[in-house]
């Protein structure tokens, strides 16, 4: 063999060497994935959802008479005490009808007052001449017309008496209209509404104003009725406020709605939904009337319960399996869960706190393959 022919041999040996080394040393590398360590800690289990600021105490106020709005004492964001006034109508009709039916009742008592004497007068007479009569000391004839004229004042009595009664309703009914050109607050709060205008035209039935006790708020979600089946009045909740920090507020839920309605979401969908009543705790963020959170309910909590993440764990012939790392390889482990949430999920069984597994496999990790932590 000449030497030219021995040189590219040798050549070829290296060439080969090394690819089998750098195939080695690639293989020892093995494939790079995330790893996380089974911990012992606590998990909730929760239902997160958007909720509705409300206050629990509200008043739509209404306007009961009509004519041109005068006055409007308040305006939104103002409080207001039970009897303050919100706003005034046009009162001058109504202060002149007033009037004339005060001027309609005197004139109903005088006249009533009057029948009421001649009533007296004609009773006292046929009194008297019926006992005369009696005696022997008057006719017949007389005590009859006594009689009649005792009739007659009694029935003109009775007509003064109708006239007076209706006079006095009347006089209630245009007492009660002016009344009805002023509107009142019928509860201490805060007016988060004014949907009426000066110098606009009111009508009986108008929504001049809402109202609402901003000291005592509660929130209304309301949650997928499958969700909403762990739910129970006394779960502890968390409000998220939409600010800056987005600072959270403890709650509890005060009332479980006990049916479910009809909701058409966004994309047109129609679910079944409750409405959960959620009462914050504190009070040391100002929450607007009519503003969404987010919030959550929490179901469920365990504590010292051995976790992984959420996407640690997934279904492998009908099992819940996760891929535990033994000794730099991907090995497959069937285990039981427990509660879970968005993040984390609670193992039961085929876990040990502290053991490595892979905390999001993909279809690409098979059993065996050597694993390189990110």
């Amino acid at each position: 063999m000449n030497k030219r022919k021995k040189n590219l041999i040798l050549i070829v040996a290296v060439l080969c060497a090394a690819v089998a080394g750098l195939g080695w040393t690639l293989s020892g590398q093995g494939t790079e994935a995330q790893i996380v360590s089974s911990e012992r800690g606590d998990i909730q289990r929760y239902v997160e959802e958007i909720g509705e600021v409300k206050c629990e105490n509200t008043a739509t106020v209404y306007l009961e008479g009509s004519g041109l709005i005068k006055n409007i004492a308040v305006e939104e964001g103002q409080k207001v005490k039970k009897g303050d006034l919100l706003l005034n109508l046009d009162r001058e009709q109504s202060e002149i009808s007033l009037r004339n039916a005060a001027e309609l009742l005197n004139q109903a008592k005088a006249q009533y007052a009057a029948g009421e004497e001649v009533y007296t007068t004609a009773l006292k007479d046929y009194n008297n001449t019926r006992y005369l009569a009696e005696e022997g000391a008057v006719s017949q004839w007389e005590l009859t017309q006594k009689e009649a004229a005792l009739k007659s004042a009694e029935a003109v009595r009775s007509g003064y008496k109708a006239s007076l009664e209706q006079a006095e309703l009347n006089m209630q009914n245009n007492s009660l209209e002016l009344g009805r050109q002023q509107i009142l607050s019928p509860i201490d709060g805060t007016v988060l509404e004014k949907k009426v205008e000066l110098n606009g035209l009111g009508t009986p039935g108008t929504e001049a104003f809402i109202i609402g006790d901003t000291d005592n708020i509660e929130i209304k979600a309301k949650i997928l009725a499958e969700d909403a089946a762990g739910i129970q009045v006394g779960n502890k909740a968390e409000i998220v406020i939409r600010m800056d920090g987005n600072p959270v507020l403890e709650g509890t839920v005060t009332k479980v709605a006990p049916t479910a309605g009809d909701e058409v979401s966004s994309l047109g969908v129609r679910q079944k939904k409750v409405e959960v009543t959620i009462k914050p705790l504190k009070s040391e963020i100002s929450l607007k009337p009519g503003s969404e959170v987010d919030v959550k309910v929490i179901t469920e909590t365990k504590s010292h319960a051995i976790i992984v993440p959420t996407a640690a764990v997934f279904d492998y012939q009908g099992e819940s399996c996760v891929f535990t790392v033994e000794e730099g390889k991907a090995v497959l482990r069937a285990v039981k869960r427990g509660i879970r949430n968005e993040s984390f999920v609670e193992i039961t069984d085929g876990l040990e706190a502290g053991e490595t597994v892979l905390a999001s496999p993909d279809n690409s990790i098979e059993e065996g393959m050597r694993i390189k932590a990110e």
